[in-house]
């Protein structure tokens, strides 16, 4: 996950995008007891509306944060002209997603999944490199980074000989990852079984900042009434919708909360169908967020304008939050009587995933804040 430092100069966009993505991803997360993403602890029953509320918010929002990873990547890189060497490079990712990922999975093994009779060092070692529960993802974004290091001073030195050239090989890593991620892997370690997937989304937000330059000079003025309006992130929202919608109903034979089943010409679908599906959501729903966002931005900011302070602070919190939230959504649901107590109220179901929501996000906030006040946490998630 990539959550840069909060510097002088921020992008607006990134500092709003970012908390709201991880905001999702923590009421995701407080929904999987009924999108059976997990088990649902005793007494839990089903709700067909959360059920489609978490998968609603579950669409992009994971594939999200890998785009602001390649998105600010591009910024500093292209635009700031902050290029490290690939050893400077590798040790300064290797702090900042491995060095986590041991530490706080570590953490989470031995208060959560910890049986001292089934223990082995060999395993215990995997578990940790691959990534605990919700920390898969630092080792697979560290791959992200290397890959798209090498993907930029490829692009550097082509443009320093032929813009044409540049532009022709960034479009052909546009395409070739497009293809990649349509295609799943099994069977490696260390965020390899995801590179590929998540790569897409990585170079997909590097590729746009990387465009934006001339997508303002060129096509803004060709499209400004659309471009100025509201119609493209509906539209985008509208889409993100419809392939949703048919990603669910190709792989379930009933949704929860209709009447009817899959139809028979969706039964079947290939593999490869369903992944462009997948691909299709992903990407509308990413595209959607990122350009209303924009558009909001641009009428009612100046384009130099700055995050103000609590936006700052959010943006700086965000890693300790992702982090730490599933410590206590994990507790809360499998270790006290919290979820017994709420579904014993009428219609106590209904109130469970703001009660786990709430806490979890501010006493994640809270502990990222106690713990960026140590040098130690400073160097884990400052």
């Amino acid at each position: 996950m990539y959550f840069c430092n909060v510097k002088k100069t921020l992008l607006y966009e990134i500092s709003i995008i970012r908390p709201l993505v991880i905001f999702l991803l923590v009421f995701y997360h407080a929904l999987c007891v009924f999108t059976g993403g997990w088990t649902a602890p005793a007494g839990v029953p089903s709700n067909a509306f959360y059920w489609w509320l978490g998968h609603l918010v579950s669409g992009f929002r994971i594939e999200a944060i890998a785009f602001v990873g390649g998105y600010v990547f591009c910024y500093q890189c292209v635009e700031r002209g902050r290029r490290s060497p690939l050893p400077a490079f590798i040790w300064k990712k290797f702090k900042r997603l491995i060095i986590p990922c041991f530490i706080f999975g570590a953490l989470y093994y031995l208060l959560f999944l910890f049986h001292p009779d089934r223990f082995r060092w060999n395993v215990f070692f995997w578990r940790l490199a691959n990534g605990v529960s919700h920390l898969w993802f630092l080792p697979m974004l560290f791959w992200c980074f290397l890959v798209c290091w090498l993907a930029d001073r490829l692009l550097s030195l082509l443009s320093a000989r032929s813009r044409g050239w540049a532009l022709a090989v960034e479009w052909l890593l546009f395409v070739l990852f497009a293809v990649a991620s349509l295609f799943r892997v099994t069977g490696l370690r260390m965020g390899f079984t995801r590179l590929n997937y998540f790569m897409f989304y990585f170079y997909l937000g590097y590729w746009l900042r990387f465009l934006l330059p001339a997508l303002r000079r060129k096509i803004r003025p060709a499209v400004h009434p659309l471009a100025s309006s509201w119609l493209l992130p509906v539209l985008l929202w509208l889409f993100y919708l419809v392939f949703l919608y048919l990603h669910y109903q190709v792989t379930h034979l009933r949704l929860p909360g209709f009447g009817f089943d899959c139809p028979s010409f969706l039964r079947g679908w290939s593999h490869t169908a369903l992944h462009l599906v997948t691909l299709g959501h992903t990407a509308c729903g990413i595209l959607a967020l990122y350009t209303t966002v924009m558009l909001w931005l641009r009428r009612h900011r100046t384009s130099d304008a700055q995050p103000g302070p609590w936006l700052r602070q959010c943006s700086r919190l965000c890693y300790g939050v992702y982090v730490l939230h599933m410590f206590i959504l994990q507790y809360l649901l499998y270790y006290t009587s919290l979820p017994q107590w709420c579904c014993a109220l009428p219609s106590g179901e209904w109130l469970l995933p703001w009660v786990l929501l709430l806490p979890a996000v501010a006493l994640s906030a809270l502990g990222t804040w106690l713990l960026l006040k140590t040098r130690f946490g400073r160097f884990l998630i400052g």
